[in-house]
């Protein structure tokens, strides 16, 4: 929903100022391989005003290095990064990669 709603809808628009005030607001919010690209910048405002006052959940098949291979900006990436892992709690499942593994 998140990369849909945002890249079809232009900066100024009420939906979009919506959207964006409410992932900001939710008391948790769940992403799933946050960092790309076209997103990042967007997605760094809203962490920066979430840290410290509400819980996010990230889930990705890649670690938080990957991201500087995704994302050209390394300003950006370490900031959101930074945002995201201080005083966070990191779970790393090791074994196949299950979008693989469902393809075989």
């Amino acid at each position: 929903m998140f990369a849909v709603h945002f890249a079809v809808k232009p900066l100024g628009d009420p939906a979009r100022l919506k959207l964006t005030r409410g992932l900001i607001s939710v008391d948790v919010l769940v992403l799933d391989d946050l960092l790309t690209p076209s997103r990042c910048h967007l997605l760094f405002d809203i962490l920066s005003e979430r840290k410290g006052n509400r819980s996010t959940i990230v889930a990705s098949q890649f670690s938080h290095q990957d991201c500087y291979k995704s994302i050209p900006d390394v300003v950006i990436v370490e900031s959101s990064l930074n945002r995201l892992v201080t005083g966070a709690e990191i779970i790393t499942r090791v074994g196949p990669n299950m979008r693989l593994e469902a393809k075989k």
